[in-house]
């Protein structure tokens, strides 16, 4: 299965292409419920901030810099809850790039743009340095450019943690208190390539 990633260039639309995508997706994620599971919530919050976004546009045409800004804000939120769902249906389980593509979503898959590297980080430890936080030593691979994070709870879905521009000083943040983490890495080459995730690892915050 080819590696691949959601592709995020749906930040740098427009308004109104950005409003037409956003309510594209949605009618994809769920038209094929089946193939995503578990985005209900996160879908609804996507269709929300579209229609709030999409209200702000006509209120915003010709109206001064008060209605602007409200429609920038709004348009913030509604990039913001796109960014979850995509991070959430490019971390379920098993899911194929083609597949992925049935999201509305851009898919770009990593062999398309130059070889990906064998190598696979490894966290070799993880402290609890403090209440919310875990720290990881991790040993890196040769020409990534930053680490990406991410954490499985239970079953659900994986949730992206962050992205590290080095193997030091790496200290997850903002965790839940007394929730076991399964954390996973990956390194990132460059904007369109990256690794497999190493090994899960699990360890308990407090």
């Amino acid at each position: 299965m080819p590696l691949f990633r959601i592709g995020l260039n749906f930040m740098k639309l427009k308004d109104s292409k950005l409003d037409d995508f956003a309510t594209n997706v949605v009618a994809k994620v769920t038209a094929n419920v089946t193939i995503f599971p578990g985005q209900t919530a996160l879908v609804t919050n996507v269709g929300t901030a579209q229609v709030a976004f999409h209200n702000s546009l006509s209120a915003a045409k010709n109206a001064g810099k008060a209605a602007t800004a409200d429609k920038d804000a709004k348009r913030a939120i509604l990039v913001a809850a796109l960014r979850q769902l995509a991070f959430s249906i490019q971390g379920i389980l098993n899911l194929t790039s083609a597949n992925a593509e049935l999201s509305g979503f851009e898919v770009v898959v990593g062999g398309a743009h130059g070889p990906v590297s064998v190598n696979v980080p490894v966290i070799l430890d993880i402290t609890n340095p403090a209440s919310t936080k875990l720290g990881v030593k991790l040993q890196g691979v040769a020409g990534a450019k930053s680490y990406e994070f991410r954490a499985r709870v239970g079953n659900a879905a994986p949730t992206r943690l962050g992205t590290f521009p080095s193997t030091r000083g790496i200290v997850l943040e903002e965790l839940t208190p007394g929730t076991l983490y399964m954390l996973e890495v990956r390194a990132v080459f460059g904007s369109n390539r990256f690794s497999e995730w190493s090994e899960p690892v699990q360890h308990m915050c407090t």
